[in-house]
């Protein structure tokens, strides 16, 4: 475990939850991201950027088995981040990685793919600072549904109710892992779009008090939100969506407290998920695995 004048700050969500938004306000702050050159490149679903530190992916990827096939749906998949972190190879690796991030100033990670490698990470980073993203679920399965379902698929195939199972997975894992951490903020997608002052002031207020700055640069973080990209607002609040499970619209609820009060304590056995629910998370990359290399043959044709 690494012991550091700066601990990292860490920017956890379920994919299209409002982690981009929230990591560049993390910047705009004064928390350092990595080289430009190594952050995910911006395109049409995040023309402000990612924020996300590639060299990052690459050790997550080969953290995970990628290359032979492995998946973060396995169901022994968290055990082995566990070995992984007591592996001095491993260890190496991603203290090194770290290492370069020390410029000096405080620093951020954001990948939402974090979320699956935290039994790994916990024991590298150590009393990290922990930002968590919430947003209506329904309003995160399809806008994840838009953004990993080939163009020509999209009309017939729905994965809603399929993305709802993960982001109950994904946000169970981010629970369960900082609920023992010291520093946690937990900030509303919503809460950003429609009051971006209120909710910049209470996000610097937050770093401020646990890296002693006096004078946060507010109006540079205001000007990071630009509500015309909130473009997936379905307008129907979660405990109506027709998708989603008891359990599910339950875990919502507790998300929602957990705004107010971060010290709310997580039993993850009130919110179970069904038998069997990786094996459909894995069925359902394959299957869009299958269509991706479609659509490619189909452009070379």
């Amino acid at each position: 475990m690494i012991d550091t004048e700066s601990p990292p700050i860490i920017v956890l969500g379920v994919e299209r939850s409002g982690t981009s938004v929230v990591a560049e306000m993390v910047h705009k702050w004064g928390a350092y991201a990595g080289p430009s050159e190594k952050l995910h490149k911006v395109d049409a679903h995040a023309p402000k950027g990612y924020w996300e530190y590639l060299p990052l992916w690459d050790l997550l990827a080969e953290l995970g088995d990628f290359d032979v096939g492995a998946t973060w749906w396995d169901s022994n998949f968290q055990q082995r981040m566990k070995q992984k972190a007591a592996n001095p190879v491993y260890k190496k690796k991603a203290t090194k990685l770290m290492a370069e991030m020390h410029k000096g100033v405080p620093w951020f990670w954001k990948d939402p793919a974090l979320s699956h490698f935290l039994p790994f990470w916990k024991r590298i980073w150590g009393n990290a600072i922990y930002i968590i993203t919430v947003r209506n679920p329904l309003d995160i399965a399809v806008s994840w549904q838009k953004f990993i379902m080939p163009s020509d698929v999209k009309v017939r195939v729905s994965f809603v109710a399929m993305n709802l199972l993960r982001w109950q997975h994904m946000m169970t894992q981010i629970l369960q892992h900082t609920e023992d951490a010291q520093h946690r903020l937990f900030l509303r997608y919503e809460d950003i779009m429609r009051n971006p002052c209120m909710q910049a002031e209470r996000l610097a207020d937050f770093l401020d008090s646990k890296f002693g700055k006096q004078t946060s640069p507010i109006q540079a973080m205001i000007d990071v939100v630009e509500p015309q990209l909130w473009r997936n607002n379905c307008g129907v609040p979660f405990e109506q969506a027709a998708e989603a499970t008891v359990e599910q619209k339950a875990l919502y609820a507790f998300l929602k407290q957990k705004i107010s009060n971060a010290s709310e304590p997580f039993n993850a056995a009130k919110y179970p998920l069904p038998p069997a629910y990786l094996e459909y998370l894995n069925i359902q990359e394959a299957f869009l695995k299958v269509c991706r290399k479609l659509e490619e043959v189909g452009k070379r044709v």
